[in-house]
């Protein structure tokens, strides 16, 4: 399985499948879990809501969880969960259970041991939370909205951390990162200007944060815009082409084609 750090995941075109939910209590189970010879067929996020715990690994590692605190377990792996503060009638905590890949299919996990995610669940996350597990339990057909709440997280998850990576190690650089996130038409020697550094200092930092050219960056971003407005069936080729600043039709083609291997009309075709 593929390892892909969640602040990397912030970048990564992945795919959540096979997903469901449901609240627990774990007063009326003893207060434990335990997954030990039976690995994990899933990947899983798990939410104390009203209840504190200690996740253990099969190797050792101990993880404190906070009430109101999110965590995440990688498919594979075998571990006990001991849960303290339950209480019976009531949902100690919500479970997301799912299967994660890459664009091409290929497994993937952010973290191969326990990881506490969110260290305080929003009141807009949490009404999320508890309506997907809720409709789940009604009508296992929702899918979908599950799916839906499992992409949010990740993305509060994913986000927090590529900002915190920035704000600590990248702060040099932060103004040309959010430009290139933005599009931004300036060239790589003004960008690195506005950050107060060489040219050649901000693309060897920015590569050791991307793990990309800021040229190939900003243009995978403009393509992945691009394959999002196809898809709305609402702008022309030429529109889309305007809107996100290519010189003409055939350079935005050849730029699409490129890193999609079709070009942007077959690849409507292709999704119809």
């Amino acid at each position: 399985m593929k390892i892909i750090p969640f602040k990397e995941m912030y970048y990564t075109d992945f795919r959540v499948c096979e997903a469901m939910s449901k609240p627990q209590n774990w007063y009326e189970r003893g207060n434990v879990y335990c997954s030990l010879g039976k690995p994990k067929p899933s990947h899983t996020l798990l939410w104390f809501k009203n209840c504190r715990g200690r996740i253990t690994s099969k190797t050792g590692e101990i993880l404190h969880v906070e009430r109101n605190q999110l965590t995440y377990m990688t498919k594979g792996i075998e571990y006990t969960v001991d849960f303290y503060d339950t209480a019976p009638n009531q949902a100690d905590s919500i479970v997301f259970h799912f299967q994660l890949t890459d664009a091409a299919g290929e497994e993937i996990t952010p973290s191969v041991l326990p990881v506490l995610c969110i260290r305080n669940v929003d009141v807009s996350m949490a009404m999320a939370m508890e309506m997907a597990a809720d409709e789940f339990r009604k009508n296992v057909v929702c899918v979908p909205e599950v799916t839906a709440v499992i992409y949010r997280i990740f993305a509060q998850i994913c986000k927090k951390q590529r900002d915190a990576d920035v704000k600590n190690k990248y702060a040099y650089i932060r103004t040309g990162i959010d430009l290139l996130e933005n599009n931004s038409d300036m060239s790589i020697e003004e960008i690195a200007r506005q950050c107060g550094v060489s040219e050649g200092y901000f693309r060897r930092l920015f590569r050791e944060y991307s793990g990309e050219n800021p040229i190939d960056f900003r243009q995978k971003r403009r393509i992945e815009k691009a394959r999002q407005m196809l898809l709305m069936d609402t702008f022309t080729i030429g529109e889309i082409a305007q809107e996100l600043h290519f010189t003409d039709i055939y350079h935005f083609s050849k730029t699409f084609k490129k890193y999609c291997g079709v070009s942007p009309s077959r690849y409507l075709q292709s999704e119809k």
